[in-house]
Protein backbone atom coordinates (compact mmCIF):
# COMPACT_ATOMS: atom_id res chain seq x y z
CA UNK A 1 0.00 0.00 0.00
CA UNK A 2 1.24 3.08 -0.87
CA UNK A 3 1.62 6.23 1.13
CA UNK A 4 -1.03 8.56 0.49
CA UNK A 5 0.08 11.94 -1.39
CA UNK A 6 -1.32 14.08 -3.89
CA UNK A 7 1.11 15.25 -6.78
CA UNK A 8 -1.76 17.38 -8.62
CA UNK A 9 -2.85 18.74 -5.20
CA UNK A 10 1.13 19.64 -4.13
CA UNK A 11 1.71 21.28 -8.30
CA UNK A 12 -1.73 23.35 -7.25
CA UNK A 13 -0.46 24.91 -4.61
CA UNK A 14 2.95 26.02 -5.45
CA UNK A 15 1.42 27.30 -9.06
CA UNK A 16 -1.10 29.66 -7.35
CA UNK A 17 1.95 31.05 -5.59
CA UNK A 18 3.53 31.83 -8.58
CA UNK A 19 0.70 32.99 -10.41
CA UNK A 20 -0.57 34.81 -6.98
CA UNK A 21 1.71 35.78 -4.60
CA UNK A 22 -0.29 37.70 -2.66
CA UNK A 23 -1.95 34.14 -1.53
CA UNK A 24 1.56 33.02 -0.10
CA UNK A 25 0.57 34.32 3.61
CA UNK A 26 -3.14 32.31 3.39
CA UNK A 27 -1.92 29.25 1.99
CA UNK A 28 1.26 28.69 4.02
CA UNK A 29 -0.30 29.73 7.52
CA UNK A 30 -0.69 25.70 8.07
CA UNK A 31 1.12 24.03 5.58
CA UNK A 32 4.80 23.43 6.35
CA UNK A 33 7.55 22.35 4.17
CA UNK A 34 7.10 18.48 5.55
CA UNK A 35 3.81 18.60 4.71
CA UNK A 36 5.02 18.19 0.69
CA UNK A 37 5.68 14.49 0.05
CA UNK A 38 8.02 15.04 -3.02
CA UNK A 39 11.31 16.36 -2.00
CA UNK A 40 11.42 18.72 -5.23
CA UNK A 41 7.77 20.30 -4.04
CA UNK A 42 9.36 20.90 -0.94
CA UNK A 43 12.52 22.68 -2.19
CA UNK A 44 10.38 24.77 -4.22
CA UNK A 45 8.13 25.64 -1.30
CA UNK A 46 11.06 26.34 0.71
CA UNK A 47 12.46 28.88 -1.35
CA UNK A 48 9.08 30.46 -1.89
CA UNK A 49 8.55 30.77 2.28
CA UNK A 50 12.60 32.21 2.25
CA UNK A 51 11.91 34.72 -0.83
CA UNK A 52 8.73 35.93 0.86
CA UNK A 53 9.98 36.21 4.30
CA UNK A 54 13.06 38.42 2.88
CA UNK A 55 10.30 40.64 1.07
CA UNK A 56 11.47 39.77 -2.62
CA UNK A 57 9.51 38.84 -5.42
CA UNK A 58 8.17 35.18 -6.10
CA UNK A 59 8.14 34.05 -9.61
CA UNK A 60 9.76 30.96 -11.35
CA UNK A 61 12.91 33.09 -12.40
CA UNK A 62 13.82 34.25 -8.42
CA UNK A 63 13.04 30.82 -7.30
CA UNK A 64 15.34 28.68 -9.74
CA UNK A 65 18.03 31.04 -8.78
CA UNK A 66 17.31 31.04 -5.27
CA UNK A 67 16.80 26.94 -5.09
CA UNK A 68 19.71 26.09 -7.72
CA UNK A 69 19.41 22.78 -8.81
CA UNK A 70 16.31 20.01 -7.44
CA UNK A 71 17.29 16.89 -5.28
CA UNK A 72 16.46 15.15 -8.21
CA UNK A 73 19.35 16.75 -10.06
CA UNK A 74 16.83 18.99 -12.00
CA UNK A 75 17.02 22.67 -12.40
CA UNK A 76 14.76 24.22 -10.21
CA UNK A 77 13.41 26.59 -12.97
CA UNK A 78 12.79 24.39 -15.75
CA UNK A 79 10.53 22.30 -13.19
CA UNK A 80 9.12 25.54 -11.72
CA UNK A 81 8.13 27.24 -15.23
CA UNK A 82 6.60 23.85 -15.78
CA UNK A 83 4.34 23.78 -12.66
CA UNK A 84 3.21 27.56 -13.58
CA UNK A 85 2.17 26.51 -17.14
CA UNK A 86 0.22 23.81 -16.21
CA UNK A 87 -1.77 25.42 -12.96
CA UNK A 88 -5.21 25.88 -14.77
CA UNK A 89 -6.57 28.46 -12.13
CA UNK A 90 -6.42 29.49 -8.72
CA UNK A 91 -9.75 29.45 -7.98
CA UNK A 92 -9.12 26.08 -5.62
CA UNK A 93 -5.63 27.13 -4.37
CA UNK A 94 -7.14 26.80 -0.66
CA UNK A 95 -9.01 23.45 -1.13
CA UNK A 96 -5.42 22.04 -2.91
CA UNK A 97 -3.60 23.20 0.52
CA UNK A 98 -5.90 21.41 2.89
CA UNK A 99 -5.88 18.04 0.90
CA UNK A 100 -1.74 18.86 1.07
CA UNK A 101 -2.24 19.16 5.10
CA UNK A 102 -4.16 16.23 5.14
CA UNK A 103 -2.20 13.56 3.38
CA UNK A 104 0.36 14.92 5.50
CA UNK A 105 -1.33 14.11 8.79
CA UNK A 106 -2.31 10.30 7.18
CA UNK A 107 1.23 9.67 6.74
CA UNK A 108 1.99 11.27 10.25
CA UNK A 109 -0.95 8.61 11.42
CA UNK A 110 0.75 5.66 9.58
CA UNK A 111 3.66 6.44 10.81
CA UNK A 112 2.63 6.77 14.39
CA UNK A 113 1.35 3.16 14.03
CA UNK A 114 4.27 1.81 13.07
CA UNK A 115 6.74 3.75 16.66
CA UNK A 116 2.96 2.60 18.99
CA UNK A 117 4.45 -1.41 17.34
CA UNK A 118 7.82 -0.46 18.44
CA UNK A 119 6.39 0.86 21.86
CA UNK A 120 4.67 -2.12 22.51
CA UNK A 121 6.83 -4.61 21.66
CA UNK A 122 9.64 -2.61 23.84
CA UNK A 123 10.97 -3.94 27.42
CA UNK A 124 9.74 -1.04 29.37
CA UNK A 125 6.66 -1.15 31.91
CA UNK A 126 3.02 -1.26 30.68
CA UNK A 127 2.08 2.21 32.27
CA UNK A 128 5.20 3.78 30.77
CA UNK A 129 4.04 2.67 27.08
CA UNK A 130 1.26 3.80 28.03
CA UNK A 131 2.71 7.27 28.89
CA UNK A 132 4.91 6.93 25.44
CA UNK A 133 2.30 6.16 23.23
CA UNK A 134 0.03 9.34 24.62
CA UNK A 135 2.71 11.34 23.79
CA UNK A 136 3.21 10.49 21.28
CA UNK A 137 -0.60 10.37 19.82
CA UNK A 138 -0.08 14.02 21.94
CA UNK A 139 2.51 14.86 19.13
CA UNK A 140 0.41 14.02 15.47
CA UNK A 141 -2.42 15.71 17.53
CA UNK A 142 -0.61 18.80 18.04
CA UNK A 143 0.74 19.31 14.21
CA UNK A 144 -3.07 18.93 13.07
CA UNK A 145 -4.27 21.99 15.05
CA UNK A 146 -4.72 25.05 12.55
CA UNK A 147 -3.80 28.73 13.10
CA UNK A 148 -7.14 30.22 14.15
CA UNK A 149 -7.34 34.40 13.77
CA UNK A 150 -10.25 35.62 14.98
CA UNK A 151 -11.79 38.96 14.49
CA UNK A 152 -11.47 41.18 17.64
CA UNK A 153 -15.81 42.07 17.05
CA UNK A 154 -16.42 37.87 18.03
CA UNK A 155 -14.25 37.65 20.55
CA UNK A 156 -16.14 40.48 22.48
CA UNK A 157 -19.64 38.29 23.46
CA UNK A 158 -17.67 36.52 25.60
CA UNK A 159 -15.25 38.85 26.62
CA UNK A 160 -18.40 41.05 27.94
CA UNK A 161 -19.44 37.90 29.89
CA UNK A 162 -15.72 38.04 31.59
CA UNK A 163 -15.96 41.50 32.32
CA UNK A 164 -19.42 40.60 34.28
CA UNK A 165 -18.21 38.19 36.45
CA UNK A 166 -15.73 39.68 37.76
CA UNK A 167 -17.67 42.78 38.50
CA UNK A 168 -20.78 40.46 39.76
CA UNK A 169 -17.61 38.96 42.13
CA UNK A 170 -17.19 42.33 44.21
CA UNK A 171 -13.96 41.26 46.00
CA UNK A 172 -13.69 37.82 45.68
CA UNK A 173 -10.63 36.41 44.02
CA UNK A 174 -10.55 35.01 40.72
CA UNK A 175 -9.04 31.69 40.57
CA UNK A 176 -8.13 29.41 43.49
CA UNK A 177 -7.51 30.01 47.00
CA UNK A 178 -4.20 29.70 48.53
CA UNK A 179 -5.59 29.99 52.48
CA UNK A 180 -3.32 32.76 52.98
CA UNK A 181 -5.84 35.52 52.50
CA UNK A 182 -2.50 38.32 51.89
CA UNK A 183 -1.49 36.10 49.17
CA UNK A 184 -4.49 35.71 47.54
CA UNK A 185 -4.43 39.83 47.21
CA UNK A 186 -1.93 39.48 45.43
CA UNK A 187 -2.58 36.91 43.29
CA UNK A 188 -5.96 36.81 42.57
CA UNK A 189 -6.21 32.99 43.58
CA UNK A 190 -4.56 30.33 40.80
CA UNK A 191 -6.32 30.22 37.64
CA UNK A 192 -7.18 27.28 34.98
CA UNK A 193 -4.14 27.73 32.25
CA UNK A 194 -1.08 28.73 35.14
CA UNK A 195 2.37 27.25 36.02
CA UNK A 196 3.21 28.04 39.60
CA UNK A 197 6.68 27.93 40.86
CA UNK A 198 7.46 27.72 44.35
CA UNK A 199 11.12 27.04 45.12
CA UNK A 200 13.38 27.73 48.10
CA UNK A 201 16.33 25.89 49.94
CA UNK A 202 15.89 22.87 51.69
CA UNK A 203 13.84 23.71 55.68
CA UNK A 204 12.68 27.05 54.17
CA UNK A 205 8.95 25.41 54.16
CA UNK A 206 8.39 25.10 50.29
CA UNK A 207 6.70 21.55 50.61
CA UNK A 208 4.89 22.65 53.50
CA UNK A 209 3.12 25.59 51.45
CA UNK A 210 2.00 23.76 48.30
CA UNK A 211 0.43 21.34 50.37
CA UNK A 212 -1.09 23.58 52.58
CA UNK A 213 -2.51 25.08 49.43
CA UNK A 214 -3.57 21.89 48.12
CA UNK A 215 -5.30 20.61 51.15
CA UNK A 216 -7.07 23.99 51.33
CA UNK A 217 -8.62 23.59 47.76
CA UNK A 218 -9.74 20.01 48.14
CA UNK A 219 -11.02 20.33 51.76
CA UNK A 220 -12.68 24.20 51.97
CA UNK A 221 -12.86 24.51 48.19
CA UNK A 222 -14.32 21.38 47.44
CA UNK A 223 -12.20 21.08 44.30
CA UNK A 224 -10.41 17.76 43.00
CA UNK A 225 -6.80 18.06 43.77
CA UNK A 226 -3.66 15.72 42.86
CA UNK A 227 -0.53 16.05 44.16
CA UNK A 228 2.71 13.85 43.16
CA UNK A 229 5.73 13.37 45.98
CA UNK A 230 8.49 11.93 44.46
CA UNK A 231 10.64 12.73 47.48
CA UNK A 232 7.85 11.83 50.35
CA UNK A 233 5.96 8.76 50.71
CA UNK A 234 2.13 8.83 51.34
CA UNK A 235 2.95 7.79 54.81
CA UNK A 236 5.02 11.01 55.22
CA UNK A 237 1.78 13.15 53.31
CA UNK A 238 -0.60 12.10 55.56
CA UNK A 239 1.31 12.81 58.89
CA UNK A 240 1.77 16.49 57.71
CA UNK A 241 -1.42 16.89 56.20
CA UNK A 242 -3.23 16.04 59.52
CA UNK A 243 -0.90 17.93 61.51
CA UNK A 244 -1.67 20.75 59.55
CA UNK A 245 -5.97 20.17 59.52
CA UNK A 246 -6.17 19.00 63.39
CA UNK A 247 -3.13 21.75 64.64
CA UNK A 248 -1.57 18.62 65.97
CA UNK A 249 2.47 19.02 66.65
CA UNK A 250 4.01 16.96 63.99
CA UNK A 251 6.41 15.04 66.35
CA UNK A 252 3.82 13.90 68.44
CA UNK A 253 1.60 12.12 65.14
CA UNK A 254 5.29 10.63 64.18
CA UNK A 255 6.38 9.17 67.70
CA UNK A 256 2.61 7.59 68.28
CA UNK A 257 1.70 10.00 71.15
CA UNK A 258 -1.20 11.83 69.47
CA UNK A 259 -3.73 9.04 69.75
CA UNK A 260 -3.67 10.00 73.33
CA UNK A 261 -2.87 13.61 73.56
CA UNK A 262 -5.27 14.85 70.58
CA UNK A 263 -7.59 11.93 69.88
CA UNK A 264 -10.52 14.19 68.87
CA UNK A 265 -8.45 16.69 66.38
CA UNK A 266 -7.02 13.57 64.81
CA UNK A 267 -10.65 12.18 64.56
CA UNK A 268 -11.58 15.54 63.21
CA UNK A 269 -9.02 16.10 60.65
CA UNK A 270 -8.95 12.37 59.52
CA UNK A 271 -13.11 12.98 58.35
CA UNK A 272 -12.16 16.34 56.95
CA UNK A 273 -9.15 14.34 54.38
CA UNK A 274 -11.73 11.23 54.05
CA UNK A 275 -14.43 13.72 52.73
CA UNK A 276 -12.45 15.32 50.55
CA UNK A 277 -10.84 14.98 46.91
CA UNK A 278 -7.39 14.98 47.48
CA UNK A 279 -5.52 12.10 45.58
CA UNK A 280 -2.01 11.48 46.37
CA UNK A 281 0.86 9.52 44.34
CA UNK A 282 3.84 8.48 45.72
CA UNK A 283 5.94 6.59 42.99
CA UNK A 284 9.68 7.86 42.86
CA UNK A 285 10.45 7.22 39.46
CA UNK A 286 7.69 9.61 37.22
CA UNK A 287 8.17 11.49 34.06
CA UNK A 288 6.27 14.68 32.97
CA UNK A 289 4.84 12.73 30.33
CA UNK A 290 4.13 9.55 32.33
CA UNK A 291 2.52 12.59 34.91
CA UNK A 292 0.86 14.52 32.42
CA UNK A 293 -0.82 10.92 31.08
CA UNK A 294 -2.23 10.03 34.74
CA UNK A 295 -3.85 13.55 34.62
CA UNK A 296 -5.61 13.59 31.76
CA UNK A 297 -7.13 10.16 32.99
CA UNK A 298 -7.59 11.00 36.29
CA UNK A 299 -9.60 14.15 34.70
CA UNK A 300 -12.01 11.98 32.76
CA UNK A 301 -12.51 9.95 35.70
CA UNK A 302 -13.43 12.21 38.24
CA UNK A 303 -12.44 15.77 37.62
CA UNK A 304 -9.32 18.13 38.31
CA UNK A 305 -8.90 21.21 39.67
CA UNK A 306 -5.27 21.77 40.40
CA UNK A 307 -2.34 19.73 40.65
CA UNK A 308 1.03 19.66 42.47
CA UNK A 309 4.54 18.25 41.70
CA UNK A 310 7.24 18.21 44.09
CA UNK A 311 9.99 18.51 42.74
CA UNK A 312 11.31 19.26 39.40
CA UNK A 313 14.80 18.25 39.99
CA UNK A 314 13.75 14.32 40.59
CA UNK A 315 11.38 14.45 38.17
CA UNK A 316 12.57 11.35 35.20
CA UNK A 317 13.72 12.53 31.74
CA UNK A 318 11.59 11.39 28.74
CA UNK A 319 14.80 10.74 27.05
CA UNK A 320 18.32 10.66 27.87
CA UNK A 321 19.72 12.11 24.90
CA UNK A 322 19.24 15.52 26.66
CA UNK A 323 21.88 18.03 28.18
CA UNK A 324 20.42 18.85 31.68
CA UNK A 325 19.39 22.12 30.57
CA UNK A 326 17.24 20.80 27.78
CA UNK A 327 15.82 18.06 29.92
CA UNK A 328 14.58 20.90 32.28
CA UNK A 329 13.01 23.04 29.30
CA UNK A 330 11.33 19.94 27.84
CA UNK A 331 9.57 19.42 31.66
CA UNK A 332 8.76 22.72 32.58
CA UNK A 333 7.36 22.94 28.70
CA UNK A 334 5.14 19.92 29.40
CA UNK A 335 4.00 21.36 32.62
CA UNK A 336 2.76 24.78 31.15
CA UNK A 337 1.06 22.55 28.26
CA UNK A 338 -0.42 20.58 31.04
CA UNK A 339 -1.97 23.35 32.52
CA UNK A 340 -3.38 24.86 29.13
CA UNK A 341 -4.43 21.79 27.81
CA UNK A 342 -6.61 20.20 31.30
CA UNK A 343 -7.75 24.05 32.45
CA UNK A 344 -6.14 23.82 35.85
CA UNK A 345 -3.38 25.36 37.76
CA UNK A 346 -0.31 23.42 38.20
CA UNK A 347 2.00 23.89 40.73
CA UNK A 348 5.22 22.90 40.19
CA UNK A 349 8.39 23.15 43.44
CA UNK A 350 11.98 23.93 42.63
CA UNK A 351 15.23 23.62 44.19
CA UNK A 352 17.28 26.55 44.23
CA UNK A 353 21.25 26.59 43.78
CA UNK A 354 23.69 27.49 46.89
CA UNK A 355 24.56 30.38 45.66
CA UNK A 356 21.92 32.43 47.57
CA UNK A 357 23.43 31.06 50.27
CA UNK A 358 26.46 33.02 49.90
CA UNK A 359 25.40 36.42 49.63
CA UNK A 360 25.13 38.39 52.62
CA UNK A 361 21.12 39.18 51.74
CA UNK A 362 20.10 35.20 51.46
CA UNK A 363 16.79 36.52 50.05
CA UNK A 364 16.62 34.00 46.31
CA UNK A 365 15.81 35.75 43.02
CA UNK A 366 15.12 33.94 39.66
CA UNK A 367 18.69 33.43 39.09
CA UNK A 368 19.11 31.16 41.94
CA UNK A 369 16.46 28.83 40.20
CA UNK A 370 18.69 25.91 38.57
CA UNK A 371 18.49 25.63 35.21
CA UNK A 372 16.73 28.72 35.84
CA UNK A 373 16.14 29.95 31.65
CA UNK A 374 13.70 27.33 30.95
CA UNK A 375 12.27 27.70 34.25
CA UNK A 376 11.52 31.60 34.32
CA UNK A 377 10.26 31.54 30.73
CA UNK A 378 7.52 29.14 31.25
CA UNK A 379 6.40 29.68 34.50
CA UNK A 380 3.43 32.57 35.12
CA UNK A 381 3.95 32.75 38.54
CA UNK A 382 7.31 32.05 40.73
CA UNK A 383 6.60 32.22 44.41
CA UNK A 384 10.07 32.38 46.77
CA UNK A 385 9.81 30.81 50.00
CA UNK A 386 12.45 32.53 52.70
CA UNK A 387 12.85 32.18 56.37
CA UNK A 388 15.19 34.14 58.23
CA UNK A 389 15.41 32.06 61.14
CA UNK A 390 16.87 29.56 59.31
CA UNK A 391 20.29 31.37 58.81
CA UNK A 392 20.32 33.84 61.86
CA UNK A 393 19.16 31.91 65.32
CA UNK A 394 18.30 35.16 66.98
CA UNK A 395 16.48 36.53 63.86
CA UNK A 396 13.64 38.86 65.57
CA UNK A 397 11.49 37.15 62.60
CA UNK A 398 11.50 33.94 64.30
CA UNK A 399 8.13 32.03 63.01
CA UNK A 400 7.30 34.97 60.22
CA UNK A 401 7.97 33.60 56.45
CA UNK A 402 8.28 35.54 53.56
CA UNK A 403 6.80 34.63 50.29
CA UNK A 404 8.65 36.09 48.04
CA UNK A 405 7.00 36.81 44.28
CA UNK A 406 10.12 36.74 42.26
CA UNK A 407 7.90 36.84 39.11
CA UNK A 408 4.35 37.06 38.04
CA UNK A 409 2.48 37.67 34.89
CA UNK A 410 -0.50 40.43 35.37
CA UNK A 411 0.21 40.87 38.69
CA UNK A 412 2.65 43.24 40.81
CA UNK A 413 5.56 41.77 42.90
CA UNK A 414 6.54 42.00 46.41
CA UNK A 415 6.50 39.88 49.52
CA UNK A 416 4.16 38.22 51.26
CA UNK A 417 4.45 37.65 54.85
CA UNK A 418 2.75 34.92 56.48
CA UNK A 419 3.25 32.85 60.04
CA UNK A 420 5.13 29.82 60.01
CA UNK A 421 3.88 26.99 62.07
CA UNK A 422 6.56 24.40 61.57
CA UNK A 423 5.03 22.17 64.36
CA UNK A 424 1.94 21.78 62.69
CA UNK A 425 3.18 21.92 59.27
CA UNK A 426 1.45 24.79 58.61
CA UNK A 427 1.23 28.29 56.98
CA UNK A 428 -1.37 30.88 58.31
CA UNK A 429 -2.34 34.33 57.68
CA UNK A 430 -0.19 36.60 60.31
CA UNK A 431 -2.39 38.22 63.03
CA UNK A 432 -4.21 41.62 62.57
CA UNK A 433 -1.86 44.34 63.69
CA UNK A 434 1.22 42.38 63.27
CA UNK A 435 4.10 45.08 62.79
CA UNK A 436 7.36 44.27 61.34
CA UNK A 437 10.67 44.55 63.77
CA UNK A 438 12.32 47.53 62.82
CA UNK A 439 16.14 47.21 61.17
CA UNK A 440 18.78 48.83 63.15
CA UNK A 441 20.08 52.03 62.23
CA UNK A 442 22.59 51.74 59.83
CA UNK A 443 26.10 52.88 60.97
CA UNK A 444 27.99 55.34 58.60
CA UNK A 445 30.57 56.42 60.67
CA UNK A 446 33.10 55.92 63.64
CA UNK A 447 30.90 58.60 65.70
CA UNK A 448 27.78 56.61 64.96
CA UNK A 449 29.62 53.14 65.90
CA UNK A 450 30.63 54.56 69.27
CA UNK A 451 27.21 56.18 70.22
CA UNK A 452 25.41 52.74 70.06
CA UNK A 453 28.12 51.67 71.93
CA UNK A 454 27.33 53.91 74.83
CA UNK A 455 23.41 52.72 74.51
CA UNK A 456 24.55 49.14 76.21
Amino acid sequence: MRDPYSLEAEHGVLGAMFLRPELIDLLSADLAVDDFYYEDNAAIYRGILDLHGAGQPVDIVTIGARVGDLPCGSPAFAYAADIARNTPSVANAASYAGTVRERSLDRSLIALSVRINDIAYGDQSTVDKVAAVQAEAQAVDSQSATSEVIKAEHILDDYIEVLQARADRGDEIDGLSTGIPDLDEKLQGLKPGQLIIIAGRPAMGKTTLAMNIASNAAIREGKSVMAFSLEMDNTGLMDRFMASEGRIPLQLIKNGKAPHSHGAELMSAASKLKHSSLYLSDRASMSMNRMRAAARRHKRRYGLDLMVIDYLQLVDSDSRTFSREQEVSHMTRTAKLMARELGIPVILLSQLSRECEKRPNKRPMCSDLRESGAIEQDADIILFVYRDEVYHEHSEAKGIAEIIIGKGRDIAGGTVRAAFLGQYSRFEQLAAGWVEPSKPAKVTSMADRYKQKDQF
